[in-house]
């Protein structure tokens, strides 16, 4: 077994019908993000207003009314929030199998098995771009462009509300692409199974097992796999301990060390920018307007725009949020909103001029 026998898997609900798989960093990227103190104070604004209700104390420890009631407030949240964006350098892949859902764990709330998207390529062709090369978190940085030995599986349901258009753009693909049937999981395993070069495994995320569950193969593929990064000097780390820097191989890990500020810069563009915007929309004095851009993370100027916004009517804010978001929207589509790598680097576009 060598570094043939080894296929990067990943499950998405982006078709690459370009052959390339983007980070989002290098493509128009909008999003919701219920964390921070700007999200903390208009949900205890909606809290206060009765338009979020509130958790029933008999009822706390009860785990479906508990996630649903989670899962209904984010949701009402997520409706009084502006898009903002995000920053990854890297697309993340798993080895040899789909990586599992994180309820298979008990915790986190990211699901892989019901993509509509699932993409197979060999590790051989990208080794040179990964950054960390295990089996449920393998990272490779930058644009993924597909190699003719690729197989892209799109359920059926997915390929028949594609236009004539998307079809054609995928039959000239140099690549396969095949349609399936139930899950995702079990046509990326036939896929591997069949191809004659790779092995098919049960990834875990638990820590105990090195990714792959106990199996007649797993031990000899993991030792291939640890073999091939020490071969090609890539680290061996999870994604989420590059991002905190919490690892051993920092010196591997150079091109990704600025993620996380990347990360928070995006961030703290798009709100600033709303923020901005909004507090001129309400004709705020210049003076607090003027302590916004060292404020964003302060929990008691963002309580002076909650009483702010409360004065100037939840609906009214509402209506706002609603052609601001219409607005960004527009500019993804366009192809005219930066990408968060145009932002990190201060090419940003038309965002700073959006008009409502």
């Amino acid at each position: 077994m060598d570094i043939n026998n080894i296929a990067l898997v990943r499950a998405t609900n982006i078709i690459p019908f370009d052959g390339i798989m983007k980070p989002i960093s290098n493509v128009p990227y909008l999003c919701k993000n219920i964390s921070g103190e700007f999200p903390a104070v208009i949900s205890d604004l909606l809290h206060e207003l009765g338009i979020i209700e509130p958790m029933d104390p008999a009822k706390m420890f009860d785990e479906d009314y508990y996630d649903n009631m989670v899962a209904t407030s984010s949701k009402i949240l997520k409706e009084y929030l502006p898009y903002i964006s995000d920053y990854n350098s890297c697309i993340l892949f798993s080895l040899n199998g789909i990586c599992p859902d994180d309820s298979e764990h008990g915790f986190g709330n990211n699901t892989f098995s019901n993509k509509v998207c699932g993409i197979i390529e060999p590790l051989v062709h990208h080794i040179d771009n990964v950054i960390s090369l295990i089996p449920t978190d393998t990272a490779i940085q930058g644009d993924v462009y597909l190699s003719p030995e690729a197989i892209i599986l799109i359920a059926k349901s997915k390929y028949l509300e594609l236009s004539s258009q998307e079809k054609e753009r995928l039959n000239n693909l140099n690549l396969k692409v095949k349609i399936f049937e139930g899950s995702l999981k079990e046509a990326i395993t036939t896929e591997l199974k069949n191809s004659g070069r790779y092995i098919p495994e049960t990834l875990t995320l638990s820590r105990k097992y090195g990714g792959f569950m106990p199996s007649n193969t797993s031990e000899e593929q993991l030792q291939l796999i640890n073999k091939i990064a020490q071969d090609y000097g890539k680290a061996q780390v999870l994604y989420f301990n590059i991002l905190t820097g919490k690892n051993d191989e920092l010196e591997k890990l150079e091109s990704v060390k600025d993620e996380l500020d990347n990360a928070w810069k995006v961030q703290d563009y798009y709100i600033l920018n709303f923020l901005n915007k909004l507090l001129i929309y309400m004709a705020v004095p210049d003076n607090i307007i003027n302590q916004l851009p060292m404020n964003l993370h302060s929990r008691a100027y963002m309580e002076k725009i909650k009483k702010l916004i409360k004065d100037y009517g939840i609906e009214n804010y509402k209506t706002f949020v609603d052609s601001y978001n219409s607005y960004l929207k527009q500019l993804q589509l366009d192809m005219t909103l930066p990408t968060p790598n145009e932002i990190i680097q201060g090419e940003d576009k038309d965002l700073k001029g959006a008009r409502l």
